[in-house]
């Protein structure tokens, strides 16, 4: 009949409605957002940091209140110059440090700096490959840099730098803050609740949501049974 086949299509369409606005609370996209900042190192002995590269860090893609959020850095490749190694080979000779530094907030050049270093001569042992683990947090705080070499040891004697230019190999890892305040959309913990309750409470939200569709399907029956012909006659 014409009220059953109003019927099916209106209990369909409440519960896509349901479903989607389900789907909504999960899934929704807030986007993210990246900064740049400047990653610096000190070359020679006159102790003064330059500008070396960029690291770009991509906030955490809010995917829903359940998803696991991740930020991700990126630093940009590195090529040292034959003066850029005549300096490296000057603080290897010395026995110093060669020194990188980041700014300790990402949204903020100018926020005091975390710095890390390497003994010169593993830098240019290693043959330029260079491993960074940086803890930082959700919001674009970095809390450490650990920097190190691929070669654990200086080799004894005077090690020399290459003749020509050389591109660092770079490796990034990131370990993320998991202690600190949480993101405004996190959801606060609340007292477990009993099956019955849970259930009253989904039957409510579920009216809630859909109580036009409801309202409209008594309305069309009401509408349906004052057409329908009463009795016999001819």
């Amino acid at each position: 009949s014409v009220c059953a086949v109003a019927l099916c299509i209106l209990v369909h369409v409440a519960l896509s409605s349901a479903f989607e606005a389900d789907d909504d609370e999960v899934d929704g996209d807030f986007g993210q957002k990246k900064s740049v900042v400047t990653l610096e190192h000190a070359l020679g002995a006159d102790d003064s940091f330059k500008a070396r590269c960029k690291l770009t860090y991509t906030a955490p893609k809010q995917t829903g209140l359940k998803a696991k959020r991740t930020v991700s850095l990126q630093i940009d490749k590195t090529t040292f110059s034959p003066s850029d190694l005549e300096r490296l080979q000057e603080l290897a000779d010395a026995g110093k440090h060669y020194r990188v530094r980041l700014p300790s907030d990402v949204n903020d050049p100018a926020s005091p700096k975390v710095s890390a270093s390497v003994p010169a001569c593993l830098l240019i042992a290693s043959e330029f490959h260079e491993i960074f683990r940086i803890h930082v947090d959700q919001f674009g705080h970095i809390r450490s840099v650990w920097y190190q070499t691929m070669a654990l040891l200086c080799p004894p004697g005077r090690v020399k730098v290459p003749s020509g230019p050389v591109q660092v190999v770079t490796t990034v890892g990131v370990d993320m803050e998991a202690r600190g305040p949480k993101l405004a959309s996190e959801p606060v913990p609340v007292p477990e609740k009993d099956p019955e309750h849970k259930q009253q409470e989904v039957e409510k939200s579920f009216f809630q949501r859909n109580w036009y569709y409801i309202a409209g399907l008594f309305v069309l029956i009401f509408i349906v049974n004052g057409d329908d012909p009463k009795g016999g006659g001819g």
